[in-house]
């Protein structure tokens, strides 16, 4: 018996980052990573920031008064939303999760010029500005990451060009 104890292996152990983290990421996906949880950090100030004043303004219109939930409950859908985009494009290498960042970028890069038109006006104030620049910065910086080569090399795209494809 203690022949068959001997021959066992031992159980490997492994730290919680090599379950999240694959090896031999691309650099361009490490950067996308960073800029992009740097990013969703930004915005949780925004978050932050803005909390009590969003709150104050439901409060006070009898036809949103009602809904207070809603406000957590966004944050809560904003975090979960962002953070499982994270881990499908930096740690599992999904195109799908790619091209919806990619989109909800050029999203929020238009709805950031739409905003311009209030900012002149002077209705925001600069904390607020500065955070929505650094996030619309963040995300747009990490999104080009996400078409260098070595990043479609690592969703699987055809690097293949017109010449080069037969």
């Amino acid at each position: 018996m203690s022949d068959r104890i001997k021959q066992k292996k031992p159980v490997e152990k492994r730290s919680w980052r090599a379950w999240l983290a694959p090896a031999g990421r691309p650099p361009s996906i490490e950067r996308f990573e960073r800029l992009y949880l740097a990013s969703f950090a930004v915005a949780l100030l925004g978050w932050a920031y803005s909390w009590q004043s969003t709150a104050d303004r439901l409060a006070i219109d009898p036809k949103t008064a009602a809904f207070g939930w809603l406000l957590p409950a966004a944050l809560l859908l904003s975090c979960a939303i962002t953070l499982l985009l994270w881990y499908l494009v930096a740690r599992r290498a999904s195109l799908a999760a790619k091209w919806v960042v990619t989109v909800l970028t050029g999203l929020a890069v238009l709805r950031f010029a739409i905003n311009l038109i209030t900012v002149m006006r002077g209705a925001v104030p600069a904390v607020a500005m500065l955070l929505s620049v650094a996030i619309v910065v963040l995300s747009v910086a990490a999104t080009v990451h996400l078409f260098r080569d070595d990043a479609r090399l690592w969703f699987g795209e055809d690097m293949m060009t017109g010449d080069d494809a037969e």
